[in-house]
């Protein structure tokens, strides 16, 4: 059976690292998330970490990135991972932001 898991989430960072998403994807191929800082002028920080399975090491795919005001970060990842978590921070200022994601597979 072909599985599809997606969601959006929306929120505003502060001034430790949270999770926008910590998404359970092990049973998903392509996986496509976007990022949008919807905020009219202050920037934010994220990082992108994945583990390999349910208990394992996390490992640090997309290392701390600034995305301004109204840009939009795009991942796209065919392999497999357990969990992916995004993690957003301030910025310049406390910004808000939107994460749109995708997976499927069989």
């Amino acid at each position: 059976m072909w599985k599809v898991d997606s969601g959006t989430e929306a929120g505003t960072t502060t001034a430790a690292y949270v999770d926008a998403l910590s998404w359970r994807c092990h049973e998903l191929g392509a996986k496509t998330l976007l990022l949008k800082n919807t905020h009219g002028t202050d920037s934010l920080k994220y990082k992108l970490l994945g583990r390999a399975t349910e208990d394992g090491l996390q490992d640090e795919l997309v290392p701390e990135t600034q995305l301004d005001a109204g840009q939009t970060a795009e991942f796209h990842y065919d392999r497999q991972w357990h969990q992916l978590v995004l993690q957003v921070i301030d910025g310049s200022g406390s910004a808000s932001y939107q994460l749109d994601y995708e997976g499927q597979g069989a």
